[in-house]
Order: C-alpha cells, then sequence, then structure tokens
C-alpha cells in the first residue's frame, strides 16, 4: 500500500470520526423522564415465528423523519409481544428467526439524537413462548390443565426470563424504560404448585376452592392477587436497583382494573382504552387514575378493528377527541399504531398522527398536571370490587357498568365528576359538596360510617341502586318492604316516561321523607304509581335514595329521561356548582386547577363514537353559543378562550362569571385569570 493511500485512509477515519462524534454531541439531548413527558407514541407488532425478515425495509430516514415532524417526548416500541417472541436479536430470550437489521439500534440512535425516550412494549404474563418450552413455568387452570398462554407468577419465569431481558436491553441499547403489557387483564387463578402450596402454608387453609361460591374463595382470590402485585414489586425493584434511571410500569396497574392504593414502585401508571368507543372509555380510565397521585398518561388505538382480521385507522378528529378526554383530565397521551412485520413503520399515517401532536401541544400549557376542582365524586368501592369481581385485576360487567353508566349519565348532563376510591374519599371527602354512590352491592362498616360522619357535618349523599339503598335505610327514613328483585318499570320525570327493566327495592315512606320522581308499572300516567326517589335531611346535610339500578341501564340505554331525572336531583342535592354551561347537550365539562388559574374544559362530544358500527367519521359539527358560568372569589383580571387565545367578554357580579363561548369545535378551555 502506498504512503498515498495510507494518509488518504488515515485522513477519512479522521473525518469519519469527527462526523460521528459531532453527531453523539448532537444526540446526547437528553430526554424527558415520563412524569415531565405529555405526548407520546406506541408501536407495536407482537413478533412470531413466522417473522424472518425484520428490518428488512426499516430505515434511519424514515424514524428520522417521523421524530422531526411528530416530535413526540418518547416513543414505546414492540420487544416482547403475546407470542412471546423477542423482535431483537436478543440472547437470553426467544428471538424471532430472522433479522435483516438490528432495529433496536437504530431505534436508539435516532431518539437519541432527537432526545425522545425509548420504552419497549414487553408482554408479562402472557407469554406463549415461554410456557412452550418450559411448562414448569405455566400457571395451572382450575382443571388441572397447564396454561398454554399465562406464566405463573410464583415461577422462576420472572428472574429467568423477564428481569434478565430487561438488563440486556438497558446494557446493549441503554433503553430509557418499559411498558409490561399482558398483565392484569390477563391474570387468573393459578393452581400451579408453587401457589397452592405457598396458600396453605400462609393461610393455613388445606381446602383449595374452585368455584366463586366455593368455602375459601375470598381468600384464595385475595392470595393471588396479593402473589401478582408481589410479582410486579419484584421485577421493578430488581429494575430499579440494576438502573435507578429505569422506568417502569404494568399497563392497567392501579387504574379501573386495580383500584387499589399504590402499593409497588412503578413509575407511572398507563393503559390502552378500548379501540371502539375510545371516548367513553377515555372518560372513565382517566377518571380512575386521575387520582392515584403518580404520573400517568393513556393510549388511545389509531384504528378499530373487526376480529378478523381488517384494520381500519382513525381519523384525526376521532383520535383528537379521545385526546381531549385524556388531557383533559391532566393526564399525557399516546397514540397506538401497529409495525409491520418487518418492524417497520407505515410513512402514510405519519400525516394524521402530526395533526394529533399539534393539537395536544397547543393545549399543552392549559392541561398537564392539572388538578380536578372538588365537585361530583362518584365512589368506587374497593372493597366491592374485592368482594364481588370474579377477574382477579381486570374489567369487570358487575362492577364497572354500573359506575360507567352512573358516569356517562352525570357526564352527559354537563356535571363536573371525579371518580373516587375508599382510600381517596377516606382523605378529601370534606372537599367535595356531593358523593354519588352508583349500584355498589357491598360497603365496609367503617367506610359506611365515613360517609355518615361526612353527611351528619353536612355532606350531600345520593345513594343509587337497590342493594345500595338497603345499605342506608335507617338513614333514607324508609323502610324496605319485600326483597329486591328484576322488575319492568317506567320512570316518569317532566311529563316524560322511559321504561327500565333492572333490580328494584320496594320500600314505605315516612312523613319526614320528600318524595322524588314516579314510577309506574305501566306507561301511561293513569295507572298508579309510586316514587321513584327520596331526600330526607341527615344531621346537618342530605341523603337521597334511588331505589332502582340505573347506571348499568343507561350504559345500554341512553336516555335523556334518566338523565334529566338524574341531574334535577343532583340539582337539589347540590345547588351551586363551581361551573355551569348551557346551549348543547354535546358538550363535556371539566373543571381543573392550572398554574393557580381555573381552567374549564369543554370538548365537543357530537359524532357517532358509541356506535360500534361505525369505524371511521371525518367531521363532526361544532357545537354553539354555549353559556358559561363560573364562580370566582373576586373579580378576574381577564377571561381567555384557549388555545385559540382568544380574550372572552364577560360580566360578574356576586361572585359569578359570566361569559359565552360562540362556537367549539373539538376542545377549547376557558382561562380565568
Amino acid at each position: 500500500m502506498s504512503k498515498k493511500t495510507i494518509f488518504i485512509l488515515i485522513n477519512l477515519c479522521l473525518v469519519s470520526n469527527l462526523a460521528y462524534a459531532q453527531n453523539l454531541f448532537e444526540s446526547n439531548k437528553k430526554s424527558l423522564r415520563r412524569a415531565e413527558s405529555f405526548f407520546g407514541l406506541h408501536f407495536d407488532f407482537h413478533a412470531t415465528q413466522n417473522d424472518n425478515q425484520i428490518g428488512k425495509t426499516f430505515s434511519v430516514e424514515t424514524i428520522d423523519s417521523m421524530l422531526t415532524l411528530i416530535k413526540p417526548d418518547y416513543i414505546q416500541i414492540d420487544c416482547k409481544g403475546h407470542p412471546g417472541i423477542s423482535s431483537y436479536p436478543t440472547k437470553v430470550g426467544n428471538p424471532a428467526p430472522g433479522f435483516v437489521k438490528d432495529v433496536y439500534k437504530i431505534w436508539r440512535d435516532v431518539t437519541a439524537k432527537h432526545g425522545v425516550g425509548l420504552f419497549v412494549h414487553y408482554s408479562g404474563v402472557i407469554d406463549n413462548e415461554a410456557v412452550k418450552k418450559h411448562p414448569e413455568w405455566a400457571a395451572i387452570n382450575r382443571d388441572g390443565k397447564i396454561s398454554v398462554t399465562n406464566t405463573s407468577v410464583m415461577s422462576p419465569y420472572v428472574d429467568k426470563l423477564l428481569i434478565p431481558q430487561m438488563k440486556e436491553l438497558i446494557d446493549n441499547y441503554k433503553i430509557d424504560g418499559a411498558w409490561i403489557d399482558g398483565e392484569s387483564w390477563a391474570l387468573g387463578l393459578d393452581y400451579s404448585k408453587s401457589m397452592l402450596d405457598a396458600f396453605r402454608k400462609e393461610t393455613g387453609i388445606t381446602s383449595v376452592p374452585y368455584y366463586m361460591n366455593d368455602k375459601h374463595m375470598p381468600e384464595f382470590k385475595t392470595f393471588n392477587r396479593n402473589a401478582f402485585r408481589k410479582y410486579i414489586s419484584h421485577y421493578v425493584d430488581e429494575l430499579h436497583k440494576y438502573d435507578p434511571d429505569f422506568q417502569i410500569t404494568s399497563n392497567w396497574a392501579f387504574s379501573s382494573f386495580m383500584p387499589l392504593p399504590i402499593d409497588v414502585n412503578i413509575d407511572f401508571i398507563s393503559g390502552d382504552f378500548e379501540p371502539n368507543n375510545s371516548l367513553y372509555s377515555g372518560l372513565f380510565e382517566s377518571r380512575c387514575i386521575a387520582s392515584q397521585g403518580k404520573p400517568w398518561d393513556l393510549m388511545v388505538w389509531s384504528f378499530t378493528h373487526d376480529n378478523e382480521g381488517s384494520h381500519i385507522y382513525k381519523s384525526s378528529v376521532q383520535l383528537k377527541q379521545a385526546a381531549a378526554t385524556v388531557i383533559s383530565m391532566g393526564g399525557g397521551f399516546q397514540m397506538y399504531s401497529t409495525q409491520n412485520r418487518d418492524a417497520s413503520i407505515k410513512p402514510w399515517i405519519l400525516g394524521t398522527l402530526k395533526s394529533v401532536s399539534e393539537f395536544c401541544r397547543e393545549r399543552q400549557p392549559f392541561t398537564q398536571n392539572a388538578k380536578p376542582v372538588p365537585q361530583i365524586a362518584l365512589l368506587y368501592s374497593t372493597a366491592n370490587f374485592e368482594k364481588n369481581s370474579e377477574p382477579l385485576y381486570s374489567s369487570s360487567s358487575l362492577i364497572h357498568d354500573p359506575l360507567r353508566g352512573m358516569l356517562n349519565l352525570l357526564l352527559d348532563s354537563q356535571n363536573a365528576v371525579e371518580i373516587l376510591m375508599e382510600h381517596h374519599l377516606e382523605k378529601r371527602i370534606n372537599e367535595y359538596p356531593i358523593v354519588v354512590i352508583p349500584e355498589t352491592q357491598y360497603l365496609t362498616e367503617d367506610f359506611k360510617n365515613v360517609l355518615l360522619n361526612y353527611v351528619n357535618n353536612g355532606g350531600n349523599l345520593l345513594v343509587i341502586g337497590a342493594e345500595a339503598t338497603k345499605m342506608f335505610a335507617g338513614q333514607l327514613n324508609v323502610e324496605m318492604i319485600d326483597t329486591a328483585s328484576v322488575v319492568v318499570k317506567n320512570l316518569a320525570w317532566n311529563g316524560e316516561m322511559a321504561g327500565i327493566r333492572g333490580q328494584y327495592q320496594p320500600f314505605l315512606t315516612t312523613k319526614s321523607v320528600e318524595t322524588f320522581g314516579e314510577l309506574y308499572d305501566e306507561p301511561d300516567f293513569r295507572f298508579q304509581s309510586s316514587p321513584a326517589a327520596t331526600i330526607t335531611s341527615c344531621g346537618k346535610g342530605k341523603i337521597a335514595g334511588v331505589y332502582f339500578n340505573l347506571g348499568k341501564y343507561y350504559l345500554r340505554m341512553n336516555n335523556p329521561v334518566y338523565r334529566n331525572f338524574i341531574n334535577t336531583l343532583v340539582g337539589k342535592l347540590f345547588p351551586n356548582p363551581k361551573v355551569e354551561v348551557n346551549g348543547s347537550e354535546n358538550v363535556l365539562v371539566t373543571v381543573n386547577e392550572v398554574k393557580n388559574k381555573i381552567a374549564v374544559n369543554l370538548v365537543n362530544m357530537s359524532g357517532p363514537h358509541a356506535n360500534t358500527r361505525v369505524a371511521r367519521y371525518d367531521n363532526i359539527p361544532s357545537i354553539g353559543p354555549l353559556d358559561v358560568k363560573i364562580k370566582v372569589s373576586t373579580k378576574p383580571s381577564r377571561v381567555m378562550l384557549q388555545p385559540e387565545n382568544i380574550p372572552l367578554k364577560y360580566s360578574y357580579s356576586n361572585g359569578e362569571i359570566k361569559t359565552k363561548v360562540d362556537e367549539l369545535d373539538i376542545h377549547s378551555i376557558v382561562i380565568v385569570e
């Protein structure tokens, strides 16, 4: 080799190293921690044994362009889905059969360049490949058969696979964190030897229950639930020891699926809500999480599916509406899109994602980390969930449907509502002018006393449902007659009737009770009726009872007669809300405090979002004008509509602002300064 050639090669190396150093310097932008983040993107494809071309069309340029265009705070990418096959060349796990490129290195290099956090999507309890190769790691079903999908939380799986893979990813790719999927919602009762031996040893119970009515089933469910939380706590703590900056959560932990005080050191709460009817899912899930005291975000699917393999991608309007339900409660928002089988992303959807990103960023200064102003507290009883939910930690129709229905009914009436569990209300109940108990089957005596003390001290309690009202018969001043049963009645309110089928508790009133509304056996005002609800004084406060189940029925059969009946009853107990909005039944109202300012979020709920036969819609009608009244202690310096940055004309007298929003497109916020 000539001296000239050697000289040229040395210079090329120097230039290359200089460029590399410059690129490395540019890539050292520090990413936000999840607690500081607001908007993210999630991609996965649940790799399988058939995926042998990973990286084939995956390119640096596409990822770089996407991050430049959309500017997310973090990305979550496929790592190991439910099949148990890893989409990176793992040495400790079960890799996909073929890699054209190591896409993880590209993801890490490009996200680091942009200062974007990199998280992995990793299926935990569900791992088909792990239980196939290691049947001794599997959970055992009640029929004694080995689960073909679920690992046992008492097995070596967590120490032999989950934790080692996380350490490998930290070492090789410097990932920022993990979103562990396929856990709480997938959990079932485990009859593995390790679980049964531990159960017998800890409880002293030798007779193992198999069905819901078996003796000791409550203890066995509790033991399984506790074992799952210990499993999460173990891997979270071990990974924090290994890398103190690592951020990790278990999907849906400490959410509506797990309504408990947080006793595991997860870094944030997160979940992906229903792909269909996402708006009402977002309203419910955000309110179950917002009071838990952890950074949180929710993920919307950017597509719907028909369970037969076809995906229909949502419009930016649909995704913006979904985003509004989450960010209006102070949370972060992320969108889920699938990767192709070679791990590449779909460039054609980036325009939609950019539009939604811009929508969220415009509202970020007025929503991020917002705290709801206490108005209506809707009880989600943890004790009731633990006693009566058959799923261990998942969606329970018995518990969730009445709660969802009553939330929807109250929100559809432009009320500001939070969902609070016992551990929230025990500390903060006196901040709320009214507490609503929605068709709850069970309350502990201790918490019932918390509620009664609240009423005696001047609070207002609305008890709804046949079983719930029976628990408060003495305070309601009614005599329960016969037993509750499922009947068909006709609710009459304001000259209208609506049929309803559900549990009803017959009762007799006393003279000290005010009756409210009527129930008819026939849908005809000429026939005999009985009261639908009662209101009575209790100490310094009031307690009202609705003696039939309504929330679950409203969830299935939305009807303005039900809505107007309950809303008027709420108004009698709570006549002076912080905010009143009139002008449309399609506006959702959330009242927050942001940076010491009142922020009234207005979300346009128009469109066929609740119609499961409509996969996509591209526009919704604007609504307005909306009349807005806000109670404040002093006259404000100004009232603004954000993010439009429009000064609103207003009047002020007797501690109340009156203003008007001429038109609401999707989501705007009235800021009182």
